[in-house]
């Protein structure tokens, strides 16, 4: 169990229960031990599905999901954070990517994030809803070049 995620491994998990927590609702839960406040959700998806999960409440920003993704010791914070990474701030990671992808001294740090975020797949991670077909084709050419840096690494 994570301090801010837990998640289930191929879906050994599903209910408040299977983690270690008491049900409040379709869409909340509670750790009994400290009465924390846990939200359902869907989590990092290995290639079979999101799995499912709970993150503690209220959600961390970008930059502590951030250095849960790099630095967390816990399997399920560093994916866990990923996920919200994904989902909500797709922009702040391609930013992120760039910077460490150009600084030399980020290199660990840029290897953490091509193997948690899958980047040597040059896929667009932001998503494309409401926007023109000029930011969607820029956004995709940073990403692909993420993708590229990211395939060079040992």
């Amino acid at each position: 169990m994570g301090e801010h995620f837990v998640m289930s491994t191929r879906f050994d998990k599903c209910e408040a229960s299977d983690f270690g927590l008491e049900q409040l609702d379709a869409k909340r839960a509670t750790n009994p031990k400290d009465h924390t406040l846990w939200g359902k959700c869907k989590l990092y998806d290995f290639g079979w599905g999101k799995e499912n999960g709970f993150y503690k409440e209220p959600l961390p920003g970008f930059d502590t999901l951030l250095e849960l993704v790099l630095y967390g010791k816990n399997r399920d914070d560093r994916y866990g954070a990923a996920a919200v990474i994904l989902k909500k701030y797709p922009e702040k990671l391609l930013n992120e990517c760039e910077s460490c992808m150009e600084d030399v001294a980020n290199s660990s740090a840029f290897k953490k994030l091509a193997d948690i975020f899958n980047l040597k797949d040059p896929i667009n991670l932001c998503p494309t809803a409401n926007k023109s077909h000029d930011r969607i084709k820029s956004e995709y050419l940073r990403w692909k070049k993420i993708s590229e840096a990211a395939s060079r690494l040992k």
